[in-house]
């Protein structure tokens, strides 16, 4: 039996995992940002009081009183958390900044758009206010370059960005591929668009390849469409397949610029399919050759449907929609330049008072969460006492189970008496 696209994709893990409908997708966020703001509150309040127990027993705070210091309750106040809009317009920005990150490496777009997306999907279980956009977007990049197959070592990576050490691009890691629930697998619009161009060309040319369910051959395809109206409700036109080709590469070529700018940037990935995601930025670049293309996917009727039950209305309808949603990605995809830079400046300095104290470092955080973490290269005694228990647990069950080891004689093993 052959497996259908369809099928195949709905057997993926982006599919599976990481697909939602709006409303989910916002209640996610808003937990999130309500979790994260009582864990931040919580840390800063066990780091504030022991810096107060600390200072009880110290006679320098007495001192400052007495001179007309400010007391330290005074200086405390409640912590200021982002708001979900804040954390989104963060992240928001941040997905930008990895966009221009990975051009800067000239790493290829299937890079860039996974590294971005590995980013999207950290802060769907994660805040800004405990993990610092800036270093996880880093490493998300970096990341994305290992699961698309292009080789860069961290070094090099690191010895390009600056105050940045290989440590800490490697420290975020496995907090991201917890987040990420071990899935890599990102699956992208791009090859569908070229599927979809070369599929129009070969109409143009006369030598498509046609359903069985649509009753038409090749050759009336091709009349068809040479005959398309140059906009939509337009008159017919008479085109060449010369034209038809410019008309083609140029809607391929804006549907593509589409595909690597509003449709990672916004929550695409999240609600829609690659195909949708593709065929949404095609109805942009030119509305007839796309409406055109579906039907050569449906039987004529009034509401046909395919193979797999999926109606041509309500598979316009959400094109239209995916195209409504991608069209406002475009409108604001170069925002974060300058228009609201002083607006992203500002959040970032509210995010500075509202850090998680217990996630600041990170590459501390991976040394302690190591198997051999330690001081100064030595074992601590917790651990060696732990690790001995362990060892004399499993000698103690092998033995129960398999029995004890026989008693050996020089280097030869003692033959029982029979």
């Amino acid at each position: 039996m052959r497996l259908t696209e369809d099928e195949i994709y709905r057997s993926s893990t982006q599919f599976r995992i990481w697909s939602y409908t709006a409303d989910a997708l916002a209640s996610l966020r808003s937990s999130t940002n309500v979790t994260a703001s009582q864990r931040v509150k919580a840390a800063v309040r066990r780091h504030r009081e022991a810096r107060k127990e600390s200072a009880s027993n110290s006679e320098a705070e007495k001192t400052g009183a007495e001179n007309g210091a400010t007391p330290t309750a005074i200086l405390e106040k409640e912590v200021d958390c982002l708001t979900l809009e804040e954390e989104q317009k963060v992240v928001d920005a941040y997905c930008k900044q990895a966009i221009r990150l990975g051009e800067f490496f000239n790493f290829p777009i299937n890079v860039i758009a996974t590294g971005v997306q590995y980013l999207k999907r950290f802060y769907l279980f994660n805040s800004p206010m405990t993990y610092e956009p800036k270093v996880i977007m880093r490493s998300a990049m970096f990341l994305a370059t290992k699961t698309e197959g292009f080789h860069i070592t961290a070094e090099n990576y690191a010895s390009r960005l600056p105050k940045t050490t290989a440590e800490q691009v490697l420290a975020p890691e496995y907090l991201i591929t917890q987040a990420l629930r071990f899935t890599f697998d990102v699956r992208h619009p791009y090859r569908g668009l070229n599927g979809g161009h070369m599929e129009m060309s070969a109409m143009a040319h006369g030598k498509a390849a046609v359903l069985s369910s649509i009753n038409k051959s090749s050759a009336e395809l091709q009349n068809e469409i040479l005959k398309l109206p140059l906009r939509p409700n337009g008159p017919s036109s008479q085109m060449t397949v010369h034209s038809l080709e410019k008309r083609l590469g140029e809607a391929t070529a804006k549907a593509n610029k589409t595909l690597k700018s509003s449709a990672i940037l916004t929550d695409a990935y999240f609600l829609y399919p690659p195909s949708q995601i593709w065929l949404s930025a095609y109805l942009l670049a030119d509305e007839v050759l796309t409406l055109f293309y579906i039907s050569t996917k449906f039987p004529d009727g009034v509401n046909p449907t395919t193979p797999t039950g999926v109606s041509k209305s309500r598979l316009i309808a959400t094109i239209r929609a995916c195209a409504a949603l991608l069209a406002t990605g475009l409108s604001t995809v170069n925002v974060g330049v300058e228009e609201n830079v002083e607006e992203i400046r500002a959040i970032e300095k509210k995010l500075r008072h509202c850090r998680d104290p217990d996630k600041m470092d990170l590459v501390k955080l991976n040394k302690a969460h190591k198997r051999d973490a330690g001081t100064d290269g030595k074992l601590e005694e917790s651990v060696v006492k732990r690790r001995k228990l362990e060892r004399e647990k499993n000698e103690k069950e092998a033995d129960e189970f398999w029995g004890p080891e026989l008693p050996t004689i020089g280097s030869r093993v003692a033959t029982p008496a029979v």
